[in-house]
């Protein structure tokens, strides 16, 4: 299943009886966040607003309604064809949310994290606001495993880098306009950074499948790869060496990590190269010289890789995203 995140900012308004309008909403929302299942248990008119807006790695989503349910049904998702992430920041109202063996309540500043791939409910009584933001769990700077540790774990959207996610993803929705132009990938990665900046704080004092001393080594050690992914000598001898640990242990720290460091190093390059193709400021660089630029120096094997992560080849990519720029 592909979702298409890049369009033009849009907005649907819903208000009436309870059952036309809690279709036409139902029908928004399968088409934004497939697949879900909405229904109500209130005799009241539903009344819901919609505004939403996208670029090819993030979606943000500016939602108002009255009480309702939604339900991710687990006979349809499958986490080969949904790797993605959502994250919500609680406006105002509340709700609970339960994902796996957790729940979580949402109150106003409550910033949260799902797993698409997996089986979800939400349930608002009253009304309520929130932001949600959607992305491709590959968009991550740190392993998705483990960023799940702290799915529908309470994050605090206002204090430290949570007031930070929260002021920034508050502006992007008052201008949404901006996040379907050509500097919405650049507004995306600032997104995305705090994001990652966020659940690494995090996990530095939270999680459940590594000592808090190995998770933090990850986090330290996700962070100098990030820095220095340009470099041909970022080689796991030259990491373990910078983090004073043996090669053995590193590899290790990935393997809890469910991917190895050689892995993830191809993966973050990969998505560099992604990135830089689909910039508008970068046209002059050619295919070649973007792949040069984060250490892919064959060529037929930089674009059979991209191909395979992506679906596309490095050229194909790049002509698509610049014409939807346009």
């Amino acid at each position: 299943m592909t979702v298409n995140f890049r369009h033009e900012p849009l907005t649907l308004e819903v208000s009436g009886d309870s059952g036309e309008s809690i279709n036409r909403w139902r029908a928004e929302m399968e088409r934004a966040f497939p697949p879900l299942t909405i229904h109500t248990e209130s005799t009241q008119p539903f009344r819901a607003q919609y505004r939403s807006a996208g670029t090819e790695e993030l979606q943000i989503s500016d939602i108002q309604a009255s009480a309702h349910v939604v339900e991710r049904n687990p006979g349809v998702v499958s986490s080969k064809n949904f790797e993605y992430y959502k994250i919500s920041l609680q406006v105002s109202g509340t709700g609970l949310m339960t994902q796996g063996d957790r729940q979580l309540s949402l109150t106003p500043g409550t910033i949260a994290v799902y797993d698409t791939a997996q089986a979800y409910d939400l349930r608002f009584d009253d009304d309520y606001r929130f932001v949600v933001a959607m992305f491709p769990k590959k968009a991550l700077d740190i392993p998705s495993k483990l960023a799940n540790e702290l799915v529908a774990y309470p994050l605090d959207g206002t204090a430290g880098p949570g007031s930070m996610l929260s002021s920034y993803l508050m502006g992007l929705v008052e201008n949404l306009h901006y996040l379907s132009g050509a500097s919405g990938e650049r507004l995306a990665r600032t997104g995305l950074d705090l994001l990652t900046t966020l659940l690494s704080a995090e996990l530095e004092v939270h999680g459940s499948t590594a000592s808090p001393e190995r998770r933090s080594l990850l986090v330290e050690i996700c962070y100098y790869i990030n820095e220095h992914l340009s470099s041909p000598n970022l080689t796991p001898e030259v990491i373990a060496s910078a983090h004073f640990i043996s090669t053995r242990h590193l590899y290790n720290v990935f393997q809890e990590a469910g991917v190895s460091i050689a892995q993830w190093i191809k993966l973050r390059r990969l998505t560099e190269c992604r990135r830089d193709l689909a910039d508008p400021l970068k046209m002059n660089l050619t295919v070649a010289q973007v792949a040069t630029r984060w250490s892919f120096d064959e060529a037929a094997y930089f674009s059979r890789i991209f191909k395979e992560n992506f679906g596309l080849t490095p050229s194909e990519w790049r002509k698509y995203a610049l014409v939807s720029f346009a």
